[in-house]
């Protein structure tokens, strides 16, 4: 239960300018920093479907004690996390009441959008792209061959050359 605290806290300070979200997951107080910075980068990251999804489902109408925040790692948690096995005490409980409806707001949501699986449901700018999986800089080892040989062995593989880097 205090992790999903402890998330939310760390999402309405990310939102509020209050730092970055590394400083503020490492910041916090609680313990097991490595579960609680994934837990707060995948919502982040499925932040406007968790928001559409707890719009749609009208569950901060219904729970008027549920903040935004909260609700939405609990419903990250509940539809595209690892579920609660275990954990989440009274928020288990408060979400099992909605889940029939939480489920089905999602899988609208996906037909709407023509997707079958949740990583499709992603904005085009947040799931890795080509162009993140292109090397920065290479290295050449010159005892093998030489610098304007692998410039253009990158040239013809679709590269561009930006110039050679400062020492």
């Amino acid at each position: 239960m205090a992790l999903y605290a402890a998330a939310a806290a760390v999402l309405a300070g990310v939102e509020s300018r209050q730092g970055s979200l590394k400083g503020l997951v490492y910041a916090s107080s609680f313990q097991n920093v490595k579960q609680l910075y994934a837990l707060v980068c995948e919502t982040q990251r499925y932040s406007a479907v968790l928001d559409a999804v707890i719009t749609s489902a009208g569950l901060l109408r219904a729970e008027k004690k549920l903040r935004p925040h909260l609700a939405k790692v609990l419903v990250y948690e509940l539809l595209l996390g690892r579920g609660f096995k275990g954990r989440g005490g009274r928020w288990k409980a408060l979400l099992d009441r909605h889940q029939a409806r939480l489920k089905a707001e999602l899988a609208r949501l996906k037909v709407h959008r023509g997707v079958s699986r949740n990583e499709d449901l992603l904005e085009v700018g947040s799931k890795p792209g080509p162009a993140s999986q292109v090397p920065r800089f290479v290295r050449v080892n010159t005892l093998k061959t030489c610098s304007e040989d692998a410039i253009d062995y990158f040239k013809r593989q679709g590269f561009s050359y930006q110039g050679r880097a400062s020492r």
